[in-house]
């Protein structure tokens, strides 16, 4: 091997890597952003059932209130 060819292979390898050092990088944070998401939008979805539990809890609450004043006026 004469010195040019071990010098293009060298500047091969040191491309491949500066190109591909990135590359991983931006992988694994598109892979924690992922998994990140995911948990928030499970967490959304129990928050949602909660609210919906409050909110006939609430309902059921004016009902009540609103025939206790219906009797008073009585």
């Amino acid at each position: 091997m004469n010195d040019s060819t071990l010098l293009s292979l060298l500047g091969f390898l040191v491309t491949a890597i500066a190109v591909m050092t990135p590359i991983i990088k931006l992988n694994t944070s598109i892979t924690k952003l992922n998994a990140t998401i995911e948990n928030i939008n499970q967490i959304l979805d129990e928050n949602s059932g909660t609210l919906k539990e409050h909110e006939c809890k609430i309902e059921n609450h004016e009902l009540r209130i609103d025939r206790l004043e219906h009797e008073r006026k009585w």
